[in-house]
């Protein structure tokens, strides 16, 4: 049986499962651009009364029973697991979803019945011309600036993540692979403004290494570009090392001397270097005390 016709399907990682009710078309499987519509019914969320669907975002799940998305544009989390079942489902089929979500205290089930009532296809990624993917990932971006505004920042990190993965598709990496200088351009600013958003995110929940790494690849590209130094001068500090913060922020307030936020970041770790010094420094004196 090929895969576009199984009766059960798992995502790897567990959190989304997908029991067949009544088969449906086995050809022409979701993807990215297609419009789906789809029939929600029985939902479910065990344990009872542990979430409130009306704060999760979900287009899929608002508690209308019809609903049409395109397939990669969706913008909540419970949502972009949805999307994994559905693009394992064929025209007309009707199955059972089984979405997982963690939780302090355990993890939280949402069933529901789906039916793909209709199916419009798109063209193939790998049939895209690099201007539309550069307008999808463009797209991408600006949906995930707007997620940004709304203080909605792991589900503006996913898609930001996807116009990445976007943007890393169209390297040069075939010989026979030429883009405009214009396009070139084009991709190098949007790829740039990708990574220093990302880190931008990974900041604000204290991931650091995640935040520096990608900053030092907007860096590796753009010696001199303040967000990316002023975020991994940060992220430095939050690994507590304060020197190379202060070496990244000094360089982004000699390029920017009236940047405000970067000159008080400047003198709250050049602060923390000075007191850890004079930690460090009595701690030797002490090993040496007669």
């Amino acid at each position: 049986m090929s895969s576009a016709m199984k009766i059960q399907y798992s995502s790897p990682d567990g959190t989304v499962k997908k029991q067949v009710i009544t088969r449906g078309s086995i050809t022409n499987k979701p993807m990215e651009g297609s419009i789906c519509h789809l029939h929600i019914e029985n939902l479910e969320v065990l344990p009872a009364d542990s979430l409130d669907l009306s704060t999760q975002h979900s287009e899929i799940l608002s508690c209308k029973p019809d609903v049409v998305i395109t397939v990669d544009e969706v913008l909540s989390e419970i949502d972009n697991k949805i999307e994994r079942a559905i693009k394992w489902m064929g025209e007309h089929e009707v199955a059972l979803i089984t979405i997982s979500l963690p939780s302090p205290n355990d993890s939280i089930t949402i069933k529901f019945k789906a039916t793909l009532t209709k199916h419009i296809p798109t063209k193939p990624i790998w049939l895209w011309t690099p201007e539309e993917k550069y307008q999808t990932a463009l797209k991408y971006k600006n949906m995930a600036v707007s997620l940004v505004r709304d203080n909605r920042l792991k589900d503006a990190f996913y898609r930001f993540s996807k116009a990445c993965k976007i943007i890393i598709s169209m390297e040069p990496i075939e010989p026979d692979l030429e883009l405009s200088e214009e396009m070139n351009k084009k991709i190098r600013e949007l790829r740039t403004s990708l990574y220093n958003n990302m880190a931008m995110c990974q900041l604000k929940y204290n991931n650091y290494e995640h935040a520096i790494e990608l900053c030092t690849k907007v860096l590796q590209r753009d010696e001199n570009n303040v967000k990316a130094l002023y975020r991994r001068g940060c992220s430095y500090g939050g690994t507590r090392n304060n020197e190379k913060a202060i070496e990244d922020l000094q360089r982004a307030i000699e390029l920017e001397p009236n940047n405000t936020a970067v000159r008080e970041k400047l003198r709250i770790y050049s602060e923390k270097w000075r007191l850890a010094k004079i930690e460090a420094d009595d701690m030797v004196k002490r090993m040496f005390r007669t």
